[in-house]
């Protein structure tokens, strides 16, 4: 959907090319490093207290992410206010502040979503007493789109003037804050004047101030709740497992939106590859099945460690896409429709074979998989 180029001199340029119809995508560099597994933040031990443990821990740095947005948001609105809302005059006055505070604001979606909320998706997605997050957060579709098995997020947002900018359209991650802070959406941006953007090395468009902080604000105040709800959530071994047989089928479809970015671009998953967030799903879904595999280890030792081998070809499987992945992207080429096709074909195949294992570790333990959590 789009290209970019790196920074000159210092690490705050940015790159924007023309999108598909009128849209823009705005790629912000700064000096990184990514980690999407939270492998090192999986606390010791075993049991449904240990997913707890594991599950606040994260949610709390979710929490972080969304005060820090806000405050970044907060700084970005200053600015433009300090302008009279001239995004050209901001951007010719203040280049040098703006630009680093949407570095900031790119870094706090990537702590949001990437490093934060894929690294819980398995649990939260897959119990019913927190599925409601994932709808709102990262999952649900706009209510046109919706049905039984894709419902639509509850997410409406007013700018401080009382412009409805989200009326229950999708949510908060992939259809406000994602596409506002890469440009994705015409309608959360403001188009500077050619004269400004090559001062600007190239930056055609900003993102609207008033969008940004009123998404920053709502999506505050959801992961506050989602801190609270977390912490009273009582796991069971029943609501763990019933994850696991809920949330493991639906690896393939990931594959799906990774095609969706490069082929068929709204807007959503631009900030990063979608196999990046596959491997903090299916990675919490791993970390579910180890957690409560003891009592299935002593019962039926077979089956623990056929189901502990297939969750780690899981992970293989995702660090080889992301492998074929970054390789085009680095020779500004992406991967073929059929390329992602057939990853998809072979994760389906494995999250197949899993699904009658789950059932009948289930059975072996004495566990009853509750119903599906959106039902």
């Amino acid at each position: 959907m789009f290209q970019s180029t790196k920074p000159k001199g210092i690490t705050l340029v940015a790159a924007i090319l023309a999108g598909v119809a009128a849209c823009s995508c705005l790629s912000v560099y700064a000096e990184t490093s990514y980690d999407s597994g939270a492998s090192s933040d999986k606390p010791s031990g075993s049991g449904v207290a240990a997913v707890k443990a594991y599950l606040v821990k994260q949610v709390i740095k979710i929490d972080d992410a969304a005060d820090d947005f806000l405050k970044n948001a907060e700084e970005y609105q200053k600015i433009i206010d300090a302008n009279g809302g001239d995004y050209n005059k901001a951007a010719i006055n203040n280049g040098g502040q703006i630009l680093p505070l949407l570095i900031k604001m790119q870094g706090d979606y990537r702590n949001l979503h990437q490093n934060g909320y894929e690294t819980v998706e398995g649990i939260a997605a897959g119990v019913k007493e927190l599925v409601d997050y994932d709808i709102y957060l990262d999952s649900g579709v706009p209510k046109s789109q919706s049905s039984t098995d894709s419902p639509a997020a509850p997410v409406v947002i007013r700018t401080a003037s009382g412009e409805l900018v989200a009326d229950r359209s999708g949510n908060i991650f992939h259809y406000v804050i994602e596409p506002a802070l890469w440009g994705a959406n015409k309608d959360f941006v403001k188009r500077l004047s050619p004269e400004v953007s090559q001062k600007l090395h190239g930056v055609v468009v900003l993102p609207r101030a008033d969008v940004l902080l009123a998404a920053a604000k709502n999506c505050k105040q959801e992961t506050e709740k989602f801190v609270v709800d977390a912490k009273a959530w009582q796991p069971t071994p029943d609501a763990c497992l019933g994850a696991l047989v809920w949330m493991t089928p639906t690896f393939n479809t990931y594959f799906n939106d990774l095609s969706d970015s490069l082929y068929d671009p709204t807007g959503r998953y631009v900030s990063e590859s979608r196999v990046l967030d596959m491997r903090g799903i299916m990675g919490s879904l791993q970390f579910i099945y180890e957690a409560i595999m003891p009592p299935l280890q002593q019962k039926d030792p077979a089956l623990a460690s056929q189901l502990k081998s297939e969750y780690a070809g899981i992970m293989h499987h995702i660090d080889q896409a992301d492998a074929r992945d970054r390789k085009t992207r680095v020779a500004n080429s992406k991967l073929s429709k059929l390329e992602i096709e057939e990853m998809a074909d072979q994760a389906k195949t494995m999250s197949d074979q899993l699904a009658p294992q789950l059932k009948q570790s289930a059975a072996i333990m004495g566990l009853k998989i509750p119903p599906k959590p959106y039902l």
